[in-house]
């Protein structure tokens, strides 16, 4: 677990060092290459991409897989409606389509670009730490690093997903949480930026990564609901 407070520069973890598996949180990875390298000029969200078979990922969450009578292979769409897949419905045909684009090179060379240098990002396996998960979710939300418009879709993206049973699940409704899920096996996170809405008294984020590791989905969900919900108390009271 991992708390950061952008205002004071204070941080809180439990943990904060040690690897766990990433599941779809290294989807956060391929959005900020594709926007780092759209405000360097070298690709536009405008830009197409093809879904090929080999992309077709059936396995886990996503909806490009599911309905191929919709999404058939061939289907053509923008760089960033294939972000949008990746993102709100943490599509894994979507994620497969972006890494074959902009080439697991060029998303690991963006990891050490970070300083995110204890993830592996499918060498072997697919872990992380959230230390790492909160180096990428500073980078997505700081406007210096892409521009002001494209931080904000980014963060957009993550906002109002089809997953939103963790982290924003005990919060007030007015609430604005920009994160990511994954899951994987008995591992189970949420990683985000929480906005407070007007009843909280003030305009001030805060970031928060946490990992569930051995437990039940069950568990784990209700784990990370409770952290999230005393984190926001901390916050607010």
């Amino acid at each position: 677990m991992l708390v950061f407070d952008p205002y004071s520069g204070k941080t809180v973890s439990l943990n904060a060092d040690r690897r766990f598996v990433a599941a779809s949180l290294s989807k956060l990875y391929a959005l900020l290459t594709l926007y780092r390298a759209v405000s360097q000029g070298e690709m536009s969200l405008d830009d197409e991409i093809t879904m090929r078979s080999s992309d077709v990922w059936a396995y886990g969450t996503g909806v490009l897989s599911k309905y191929p009578s919709k999404y058939p292979v061939g289907y053509t769409m923008t760089l960033r409606e294939c972000a949008e897949f990746m993102i709100k419905e943490s599509d894994n045909t979507a994620e497969l389509m972006l890494n074959r684009y902009l080439e697991e090179e060029r998303i690991e060379a963006e990891l050490h670009r970070i300083g995110a240098d204890s993830t592996r990002y499918w060498n072997p396996i697919n872990t992380t730490t959230p230390h790492d998960i909160m180096l990428v979710l500073k980078q997505i939300a700081d406007p210096s690093y892409t521009s002001p418009r494209l931080s904000a879709d980014m963060l957009e993206l993550m906002t109002n997903t089809s997953f939103e049973d963790r982290l924003p699940q005990p919060l007030p409704e007015e609430t604005r949480v920009a994160h990511k899920i994954g899951s994987y096996e008995s591992t189970f996170s949420d990683a985000g930026i929480v906005f407070p809405g007007e009843s909280a008294g003030t305009g001030r984020e805060y970031y928060i990564v946490v990992f569930s590791e051995g437990t039940s989905e069950g568990e784990a969900r209700e784990a990370i609901q409770d952290i999230s919900l005393e984190t926001y108390r901390a916050f607010f009271r």
